[in-house]
């Protein structure tokens, strides 16, 4: 992973092989960014799970070969259950396009991704009494 921050704006390079959200969650620790959002991203994928949400529950599906990774966009609260969020839009080497909640990833090749610093939001994640699943909260 290669980072750096130009007031409140994270800009991570992830290498080949580096799991996304465990590299996000690092260069978010490393830069001082406890909450935040994701609001772009670009690169491949390997080896991730796509989700869709049915109101009850997720249906998965895990992609094995790599895709396009065409954008990825998601929030940053570090200090909860699921530090990292993210959604995203990947294609296939037909250009058939494929998009939901990304559960894991690995990089391949590599990733770009822009992350923007809160300073004066404060973001939590707490279970919603209607789905059952750990909810955005704002501060």
């Amino acid at each position: 992973m290669l980072s750096n921050i130009d007031k409140d704006v994270l800009m991570v390079k992830l290498e080949d092989g580096e799991d996304v959200h465990e590299t996000l969650t690092e260069a978010c620790k490393d830069h001082g960014i406890k909450y935040g959002w994701v609001y772009g991203g670009i690169g491949i994928l390997r080896c991730f799970t796509l989700g869709y949400f049915t109101g009850k529950e997720y249906r998965k599906k895990y992609f094995q070969n790599p895709h396009e990774l065409l954008s990825l966009a998601g929030s940053v609260t570090l200090d909860t259950e699921v530090p990292i969020h993210l959604h995203c839009s990947v294609s296939s080497r037909e250009f058939n396009v494929f998009g939901g909640h990304l559960f894991k990833g690995t990089t391949n090749v590599l990733n770009e991704i822009l992350i923007k610093r809160f300073k004066g939001i404060e973001l939590g994640r707490k279970v919603s009494p209607i789905t059952g699943y750990y909810e955005l909260d704002i501060k």
